[in-house]
C-alpha cells in the first residue's frame, strides 16, 4: 500500500522513549539542517515518519528538531501503522541500516535494546548463543560475528571499556581485542592471540576462491546468495583484519 504525506502542524506531533533516545541528535547535523531549511524550507522528499496509532514520530527525530528550532508551522509527515512498539523499532533499525553505516556505538544500544525486546516475548522457544546472534544481525544488518564481539565486550569488558564504547571513543572490533587479551591474561581463556591471518598464499587462494564465487553470484542475479547476506560475510573479514 502506498503511503500518502501529508502536512500537520510540528506542535501536534510528539516524541518519547525508546525512539528519541536510539539514535541521538548530533549538533552539527541539525545546525546544518537548520541552516539548509532556512534557506531552502522543509525538504518534502524527506517526510517525517509517525506511528499513526500513537502519533509518535518514530523516524526523522534531527528533522523533527530542526523544523521545530525554526518554528515552520506545516512539516510533510507520513503516517505509518505498526502492531506495537517493537514493531515500529524494527521498522526504525530498518531504516537506520538502509540509510547509513550504524556506528559502533548504535550498535550496541541497539543491540541491547533487541535484547529486551526479544525476552518479553514469553512464546519464544529458547535458542543457543549463535542463532540469537544470527537473528539479531539480520535485525541489524549486520555480521553475526560482530553481534558476538559486542557481546562479549559488554559481557566481560571493564566498565572504562564499555563506556568507551558506548562514547565512540572505541571500535567493537578494539575494545573485544582488549578484552580478550585481558582474559587470556588472566587465566580465564586459552590461547595466544594471533598477529597475522595464516601463510600468505594460504590467504590468497582462500580470498581468490571466494571473490570467484561472488562473481559468480553476482552475475547470476543474486539467486543463491542475498546481496545483504555477501555484504555481512564480507564485513565479517573486515572485522577480523581491521584494529
Amino acid at each position: 500500500m502506498e503511503l500518502k504525506t501529508t502536512l500537520v502542524n510540528p506542535d501536534t506531533l510528539t516524541t518519547r522513549h525508546p525512539f528519541d533516545k536510539l539514535f541521538p541528535i548530533q549538533k552539527e547535523t541539525l545546525a546544518a539542517i537548520s541552516q539548509n531549511m532556512e534557506t531552502h524550507g522543509y525538504d518534502p522528499v524527506f517526510p517525517l515518519v509517525v506511528w499513526e496509532e500513537e502519533n509518535v514520530v518514530v523516524d526523522g527525530h534531527t528533522r523533527f528538531a530542526a523544523a521545530r528550532n525554526m518554528n515552520l508551522d506545516q512539516v510533510p509527515v507520513v503516517y505509518k501503522s505498526f502492531e506495537d512498539e517493537d514493531d515500529a523499532l524494527l521498522y526504525t533499525f530498518h531504516i537506520q541500516r538502509n540509510r547509513r553505516n550504524m556506528s559502533d556505538d548504535d550498535i550496541i544500544k541497539c543491540l541491547s535494546v533487541l535484547d529486551t525486546m526479544h525476552k518479553k516475548d514469553k512464546t519464544d522457544q529458547k535458542t543457543t548463543r549463535k542463532v540469537e546472534n544470527e537473528i539479531r544481525a539480520k535485525e541489524l544488518g549486520i555480521s553475526a560475528q560482530k553481534v558476538d564481539k559486542a557481546r562479549k565486550v559488554m559481557e566481560y569488558g571493564s566498565p572504562d571499556i564499555q563506556e568507551q564504547v558506548q562514547s565512540g571513543e572505541k571500535s567493537i572490533n578494539k575494545a573485544f581485542n582488549e578484552v580478550q587479551a585481558q582474559r587470556r591474561e588472566s587465566g580465564e581463556i586459552r590461547g595466544r592471540q594471533t598477529d597475522g591471518l595464516g601463510l600468505s598464499a594460504n590467504y590468497t587462494q582462500t580470498l581468490g576462491r571466494f571473490l570467484k564465487e561472488l562473481t559468480r553470484i553476482r552475475e547470476n542475479g543474486w539467486q543463491e546468495v542475498s546481496q545483504e547476506k555477501a555484504v555481512a560475510d564480507i564485513e565479517a573479514i573486515l572485522d577480523l583484519i581491521k584494529d
